[in-house]
């Protein structure tokens, strides 16, 4: 039952090879294949399969029907159409330097891989490095751009100029045996048309025959990429503002243009021998969301294919509930600086996704870092970090809130830094607004008024993020850049400001104990207890109403490791933290997530990049879904989802249980989910004769079972009882389970 899944934007894609009929194209964040005889389309990430993400090259070999994938990192997958196998050596070589691959090329059974540190050859039936091949210039290596086959000669494009050797040389290895065939020039693409080779440098494309380099065109922007066809050669050029498009020229042999394409930014062009062209579209530009594979139809028009998934694949917040998600695609920096991405937000829902990459007349409604969903009211709100609040109708209208309403950014007038939101338990909206001219905590009352409140004067910068609210009805936000954490009570009365009381905690006993001023996360758990992440671990408010009389500081609770002990998360960055429907918590730092058991003695699961299908270790964010207990993880490199085992629980059964999968099919080796539950219910499964064969207690409002009984012996074919007791006993519920051997 316990599953990974990652939700990554597949319309950025920056190179494409194809047998004919299924194309290859790798993405910014992942893989993916398209065939264009069926329509069938699939994608690919670290959850099925892929070692990595963030390809640079794809290259495809006919021989053998593999397909080469190259990441930024240097690692390197093999396809075989469903499977994928890993070639670690080059990002693991002890070699030192820059590794980065420059380009691959598959032939006849090999890929040529273009690397910093020399050519790479692997054998492709046996999946593993044939030969390094390594120049030198005075000891240091010589660079490597490009290759390519022509008859029985191997060309490789180096920065010291083209070179070439017969490809089964014995001699291969030695630089000495290769020949000079133009050294005058650094060429990084190669590509050879109608028995004659063409390379290309920065903005020029040559003709080079014999020992010569003819030019053949000087281009007005950068060449990214040449590709032949029976036609002659495409050319790629890249987009250099927002306001400028890439384009595609076609060169026959005698240099004439004789067809283009003008799109946002071609990444490498195929034409087919049926005459259709298909090419990658990439663009640093994400809030365009056209690009993807795409196919031309007529001179202006390109099809775009590409899976369905979020505009862009950065997420800074996602508002999550029975499978509906909201997802915030940012954003800000480190230091909290608006970095001015246009992708805004996007929602999930039943497969599909819906992209809102634009606000349409409000230029710095831009960068979203919050989104919230009222479950209650079906409104959603979206923080722009820059522009204000968005506030978006059940009927998909939406209002802007800045103006009038919140306070400039004290450096920046005009600009509306919104950077947390909560609802409280009457329906009211809270907001931080960082860095704000007036007060940085600011409130929208269910019925539609902003009250006042006063600044906070213990905090002279205004800083705030993150906001949440305690079982006592206060307001707490974490103060970034130094300012620790500040509670605020409104005394009930939200119309007065004279009688709000509240307190800035800090580091230093007497002051609020908090491991380090600079707070990047806090939650709320289910005892009521406030947990605070900082630049050195997590300090724990165990008496929330008792901070602001002075009488109450954060714990640093000491957790024993192995024969160690330290205090939680000791000199750890904490940038997310999160709490599931059985009080554990997940903790999200630079170096991958944690989650730890209720009372913070235990460490349940430990995830990083390495073992695991997170994209990074750098965490942005967690939030779960309290209904189907499914864990989304924000990094810096894309969004993906953990199914665990906890969900919100609630006072009382639901009507029925839901169990998956049921009936169990023959061979499932994963977790029976069995989910509806009143919080922390004694669970028991027993046979149809009424024998226990497990017991266990829900997490939340959900238990798990592994399918076995307590000796470990699978479960046979059969039906099983499943009975669930409350912890009073005054809740009970049944349900029923068919097993398949």
């Amino acid at each position: 039952m316990e599953m990974w899944r990652s939700f990554l934007s597949y319309n950025q894609v920056n190179s494409v090879a194809t047998d004919g009929t299924t194309f290859y194209a790798g993405t910014n964040s992942g893989f993916f294949t398209y065939n264009r005889a069926d329509g069938a389309m699939t994608s690919y990430s670290k959850a099925n399969g892929m070692s990595d993400i963030g390809l640079s090259y794809v290259a495809y070999d006919k021989l053998t029907g593999y397909t080469v994938l190259a990441y930024r990192n240097s690692n390197i997958d093999l396809f075989n159409g469903t499977s994928f196998t890993n070639i670690p050596e080059i990002v693991l070589s002890s070699g030192s330097g820059n590794k980065a691959i420059n380009g691959v090329m598959a032939h006849e059974g090999r890929a040529y891989l273009s690397t910093n540190l020399g050519l790479v050859i692997l054998n492709l039936n046996k999946k593993e490095v044939k030969e390094t091949i390594h120049f030198y210039d005075n000891s240091v290596d010589v660079p490597f751009f490009a290759t390519m086959i022509d008859g029985n000669f191997l060309y490789a494009s180096t920065e010291k100029g083209l070179y070439r050797i017969n490809v089964n040389s014995p001699s291969i290895q030695f630089q000495a045996q290769w020949e000079a065939v133009n050294t005058t020039r650094m060429y990084h693409y190669l590509a050879k048309v109608n028995g004659e080779i063409y390379a290309a440098e920065a903005d020029s494309l040559f003709k080079i025959i014999g020992t010569n380099a003819t030019l053949v065109e000087k281009l007005t922007y950068p060449i990214k990429q040449i590709d032949a066809c029976s036609r002659g050669i495409w050319v790629s050029t890249a987009r250099t503002t927002p306001t400028e498009n890439g384009r595609g020229l076609l060169l026959n042999n005698n240099g004439e243009h004789i067809d283009s394409i003008i799109t946002v930014s071609p990444s490498q062009i195929l034409e087919l021998a049926n005459g259709e062209v298909w090419f990658g579209d990439n663009s640093r530009y994400p809030y365009i969301s056209n690009h993807g594979l795409r196919k031309r139809t007529s001179a202006t028009v390109f099809e775009p294919y590409f899976p369905s998934g979020p505009i862009t694949t950065t997420s800074f917040d996602v508002s999550a509930y029975n499978g509906e998600l909201w997802v915030a695609h940012g954003g800000k920096n480190e230091i909290w600086n608006t970095l001015k991405y246009r992708s805004n937000f996007s929602q999930y829902k039943e497969g599909t996704w819906r992209n809102i990459p634009w606000v349409d007349g409000n230029e710095n409604v831009q960068d979203f870092v919050r989104v919230l969903k009222d479950q209650n009211t079906g409104k959603l709100y979206a923080a722009s970090y820059s522009g204000g609040l968005l506030e978006m109708q059940t009927d998909g209208s939406w209002k802007v809130y800045n103006e009038g309403f919140l306070s400039n950014l004290i450096a920046n007038p005009g600009f509306y830094f919104l950077s947390g939101l909560a609802i409280d338990n009457s329906g009211n909206l809270w907001m931080t607004n960082y860095g704000a001219s007036g007060t940085e905590l600011v409130v929208k009352t269910r019925d539609g008024q902003w009250p006042a409140l006063r600044a906070i004067s213990s905090n002279p910068r205004h800083t705030a993020a993150d906001v949440i609210i305690d079982d006592y009805n206060q307001k707490w936000f974490i103060a970034p850049n130094g300012e620790g954490v500040v509670v605020y009570n409104d005394n009930g009365t939200l119309d007065q400001s004279a009688d709000d009381r509240y307190f800035a905690l800090r580091k230093g006993k007497g002051v609020g104990n908090l491991p380090d001023n600079t707070t990047s996360s806090i939650a709320k758990d289910k005892d009521g207890a406030i947990w605070i992440g900082t630049a050195s671990g997590i300090g724990i408010i165990n008496c929330p109403d008792q901070v602001i009389d002075r009488q109450c500081e954060a714990e640093l609770r000491v957790v024993q490791a192995d024969q160690f002990a330290d205090y939680l998360f000791s000199n750890q960055a904490i940038n997310a933290i999160a709490v599931d429907g059985a009080n554990r918590k997940w903790i999200g730092t630079r170096t991958g997530v944690w989650l730890i058991s209720a009372d913070a003695k235990e460490t349940i699961y430990r995830f990083t990049a390495e073992n695991s299908p997170l994209p990074s270790n750098i965490i942005e964010r967690i939030n779960i879904d309290p209904v189907t207990g499914d864990v989304y993880i924000s990094t810096d490199l894309g969004l993906v989802s953990f199914r665990s085992t906890a969900t919100e629980g609630k006072t009382e059964n639901e009507e029925e249980l839901y169990i998956y999968p049921n009936p169990v099919p023959s061979g499932f080796g994963g977790m029976i989910a069995i989910r509806g539950f009143a919080e922390n219910s004694d669970v028991r499964i027993t046979d149809i004769a009424g024998q226990l064969v497990y017991r266990t207690k829900a997490l939340g409002g959900q238990a798990v079972w592994n399918g076995k009984d307590y000796t470990g012996k699978k479960a046979q074919s059969g039906v099983y009882l499943v009975f669930g007791v409350n912890k009073d006993g005054s809740q009970k519920i049944t349900g029923k389970i068919i097993v398949h051997e």
